[in-house]
């Protein structure tokens, strides 16, 4: 395997990782520094415009002293406050948008939690989200990917295969089912350009990461 394929799948872990700390929790100080620094406004992987980041990036160009808060109320409304279950409300979960009565805990969930067992991970008892939540499925592909590109760098081309081809099926059977609804949600719910470009940014990344996929691991 090329040195740039490895290359390849360290920068997608490390897209798959930011993403699930954006989805994780409200931005701090730290993150929304180096946030800055980041070239968000740039490109896809396959190399076409990325809207989503544009959005993203010209928020924090234009951002001022009021933004850590602005984000946070954002962040919250978003993804933690619920005054009613709405059809359009923005959900982090798969089960509420895989299940008929758009509860969390639901059989997405036993499904995501046995593919985690599956690769030897399981739930730690510092871990209070569902197995289901946005976050912890990206933090999923992010370790598929890392242990690919791990593998393919020490010669063992057909474990690096065979976590490419885990890393589609993923995406094929969960994170890609229902962030099409989950970025529709935050890009109709989201007051901030951020949080309306991180959905769009999502799911552009997860798109043009499944085309990747194709190219690499059939």
């Amino acid at each position: 395997m090329s040195a740039e394929l490895i290359a390849t799948l360290e920068e997608r872990a490390a897209t798959y990782g930011l993403l699930a700390r954006l989805f994780n929790r409200e931005i701090d100080e730290d993150l929304l520094e180096n946030l800055g620094s980041l070239p968000l406004g740039g490109e896809t992987p396959a190399g076409s415009p990325c809207e989503g980041a544009r959005l993203m990036q010209a928020y924090l160009d234009a951002s001022g002293s009021d933004a850590i808060t602005e984000l946070a109320v954002d962040f919250a409304r978003l993804f933690i406050v619920r005054t009613a279950r709405t059809k359009n409300a923005s959900y982090p979960f798969e089960s509420v948008y895989t299940s008929t009565d758009r509860t969390i805990m639901g059989d997405a969930r036993d499904r995501v939690l046995a593919a985690y067992r599956s690769e030897g991970l399981d739930k730690s008892p510092s871990w209070k989200l569902a197995e289901d939540h946005v976050s912890l499925e990206l933090e999923f592909e992010q370790l598929l990917c890392s242990r690919a590109g791990t593998a393919l760098a020490d010669g063992n081309e057909a474990e690096g295969r065979r976590l490419l081809v885990k890393q589609r099926e993923f995406l094929d059977d969960h994170l890609l089912v229902w962030t099409p609804m989950f970025a529709e949600a935050m890009q109709v719910g989201a007051k901030t350009d951020f949080y309306r470009g991180l959905g769009s940014f999502l799911l552009e990344f997860l798109q043009d990461d499944r085309k990747h996929l194709a190219e690499i691991a059939d």
